[in-house]
């Protein structure tokens, strides 16, 4: 596949653009407290990521995030602008390491979320 390069600019922004965009929230499990709150829960869900971004921003937090980070690797998308379509095949390889590995940042904002929601009575499936 041959495309011309202000195509594979505009592709590529628009891959960049949702990479950045997306915001992963906690998937709660259909437990007592999740059907007692209804669709209160995801105001539950605000507050806790709140919190969390807030609790990365103090000392202890960015202290926190260095430590998660050293078994982390890097979560930037790898893309590649070759000749022949080289575009997909760097987009495929570089979201696999993304979405496999977390930031140090990002490991502490997802475990100070789901402490918070398990707290308040909560069970955390996964993330989304």
């Amino acid at each position: 596949m041959n495309l011309s390069r202000p195509f594979q600019f505009l592709l590529l922004t628009l891959i960049l653009a949702s990479c950045a965009s997306k915001i992963y929230r906690p998937e709660l499990y259909p437990n007592q407290t999740l059907k007692d709150r209804g669709e209160k829960s995801q105001l539950d869900i605000d507050n806790c990521l709140k919190e969390a971004n807030e609790y990365l921003q103090t000392p202890e937090g960015k202290k926190l995030q260095k430590s998660a980070h050293k078994g982390a690797v890097s979560t930037s998308v790898g893309i590649g602008l070759g000749s022949s379509g080289g575009l997909g095949m760097g987009v495929g390889v570089g979201n696999h390491g993304h979405t496999s590995r977390l930031s140090g940042e990002e490991q502490v904002r997802r475990n100070f979320t789901n402490q918070c929601l398990v707290n308040k009575g909560y069970q955390i499936i996964g993330w989304d």
